[in-house]
């Protein structure tokens, strides 16, 4: 996403919130929003995006 947004990766989230997301494995937007370093922007940006990601990793596991 970072590559095509012309963006540095940490401009999408930080690696601390990427970490955080892969801990925490929400499965709703409300539960993404709980994660620190989401913010209402990026949950409107780029939530369900990451969603869709981390139920296709739920899935497969």
């Amino acid at each position: 996403m970072a590559e095509q947004q012309h963006l540095p990766p940490y401009m999408i989230f930080s690696d601390k919130t990427l970490k955080a997301i892969g801990s925490a494995m929400p499965q709703s937007l409300d539960e993404l929003m709980a994660v620190k370093g989401v913010g209402q922007a990026k949950l409107d940006k780029y939530g369900q995006i990451f969603l869709d990601v981390l139920q296709a990793i739920k899935a497969k596991a």
